[in-house]
């Protein structure tokens, strides 16, 4: 495996520092032509982000971005599990925690090429932002009803988020008018992923999602008990893979269903700390708390155990997300890591939201980018 990492310096709305520096500062910033001039500056290097970004979607190479890797134990530097897939001009959403979307914003993704978001499990850290998503993508040009995939259940989620969102997508059509924001847009549609009616994937069961415009989305059952239904996705564009684990025990029919795959992105969680929080929470009497850290060590993978899957899968490159628990940034990256290489000695990356990892046609590379 090639891996080559990239920097993207994001420039920001202020101009260089001898415009701004020294007691002056302040002053200038006060004289009109000065703030125009930077506004209109801030605009210029918002519009050449754009550009940039629909390259990338419109780039004949898988990509996938990162917009969420935190979890429920919420941290300030990691917005909600969610990630971006591009290929074929087109943006895949998997899951809509809360925040990804506004990084997908804040990122200036071209965000009315989103074709349809897919949902690993129902569990609220996973669909959060999903009214968001539908909303602002919609404003930023998509021209037809959002798809949303998910096992059975899907149904609910979607409708309830639609009629939760009725009114206001009514305020917005009457006032900007159905020219702009077409009312057949406007809405969701949601679409059932199972093995039989009304029957879930089961643990390494592997289905069909899509297969058009050189894109083939599969759905993996995975073992998220008793969360049910509860699945992964793997994208195959161009001869090159990866996959989203979702929330998931450690598993062997997973590894094996995505065998060979490119890039493994995979949830973590370093249960051996949550062992230590679960007991302070016992010893300060917080029993609901300490209840719920002892409860989530049972249903998830450890940093060990998805180094192990991911040797088991022949997967070139494994990403760590949907990080637990929320330890600061200087703490997080010698911590996970040092837990997936007991199992891992190379190979693997701690995801952050904004890493983008690229894999080009007709190559073994594997970019790693960060768009922040």
């Amino acid at each position: 495996m090639k891996t080559r990492t990239i920097g993207l310096t994001v420039i920001g709305v202020v101009v260089a520092g001898a415009l701004l520096a020294g007691p002056g500062a302040k002053m200038a910033l006060r004289i009109p032509f000065v703030q125009h001039k930077l506004i209109q500056r801030g605009f210029a290097q918002a519009m050449a982000r754009n550009a940039a970004r629909e390259a990338l979607v419109n780039a004949e190479e898988l990509r996938v971005v990162l917009c969420g890797t935190g979890s429920p134990l919420q941290s300030r530097e990691r917005a909600g599990p969610c990630a971006a897939v591009l290929a074929a001009g087109k943006i895949w959403l998997i899951d809509a925690g809360g925040g990804g979307w506004r990084n997908m914003n804040v990122w200036n993704m071209p965000n009315g090429k989103l074709a349809g978001v897919l949902l690993t499990h129902f569990h609220s850290d996973h669909i959060e932002d999903l009214g968001e998503v539908n909303l602002q993508s919609w404003v930023a040009g998509r021209t037809v009803a959002l798809p949303v995939y998910g096992g059975p259940g899907v149904e609910s989620v979607v409708n309830g988020f639609n009629a939760a969102y009725a009114l206001d997508s009514g305020y917005r059509e009457t006032h900007h008018g159905a020219a702009v924001l077409p009312p057949a847009a406007a809405t969701m549609v949601p679409h059932v992923v199972e093995a039989a009616p009304g029957v879930s994937l089961h643990e390494g069961q592997v289905t069909n999602v899509l297969d058009q415009d050189g894109m083939k989305i599969t759905a993996i059952g995975v073992n998220h008990a008793p969360v049910q239904p509860a699945y992964a996705y793997r994208f195959d564009y161009g001869g090159r893979s990866v996959v989203i684990s979702g929330d998931t025990k450690a598993s062997p029919d997973f590894a094996t269903a995505v065998a060979g795959v490119d890039v493994m992105v995979h949830e973590a969680q370093l249960s051996d700390v949550l062992q230590q929080l679960h007991v302070l929470m016992a010893e300060q009497g917080n029993w609901r708390m300490a209840k719920v850290l002892n409860d989530i060590q049972g249903y998830h993978t450890t940093p060990e155990q998805a180094g192990q899957i991911a040797n088991a899968a022949g997967a070139k490159l494994l990403v760590l997300t949907h990080l637990t628990p929320a330890l600061p940034p200087f703490l997080a990256g010698p911590v996970f890591m040092q837990a997936v290489q007991r199992s891992r000695a190379t190979g693997s990356v701690l995801g952050h939201d904004g890493l983008m990892v690229s894999l080009p046609q007709g190559s073994d590379l594997i970019d790693i980018t960060d768009l922040q």
